[in-house]
């Protein structure tokens, strides 16, 4: 369940929460988690860690706005720069199941 996942995390760990259809629903600290209005019932299909690369700024992306998100570099690319020129962001990354068949035990 969503609530215990979220229960395991530290406050201050990212986290970002996408839904069945692979659209992120929640993106931010722990700690804000209740804000979402997420339902803490919902069943995690997916839980681990996610990584996203950035050329470097001196600011790097503020992670309590989602509207301003740079660009990703791809690691296709990662070549073409030099070590100091990217930044990575690590967070956890819960994938929720389809709460439409939730309880179907043949998912339809």
């Amino acid at each position: 369940m969503l609530g215990e996942a979220i229960e395991k995390a530290t406050p201050s760990d990212r986290i970002m929460i996408v839904n069945a259809a692979g659209q992120t629903i929640f993106r931010g600290y722990a700690a804000n988690t209740e804000s979402a209005g997420i339902r803490k019932t919902r069943r995690v299909k997916r839980y681990g860690i996610g990584m996203e690369t950035y050329k470097a700024t001196e600011k790097m992306w503020d992670w309590t706005r989602i509207d301003a998100l740079p660009p990703q570099v791809p690691v296709e690319q990662f070549g073409e720069y030099k070590v100091g020129e990217l930044k990575h962001i690590l967070y956890i990354r819960i994938e929720l199941d389809n709460e439409f068949t939730e309880g179907r035990e043949d998912g339809k």
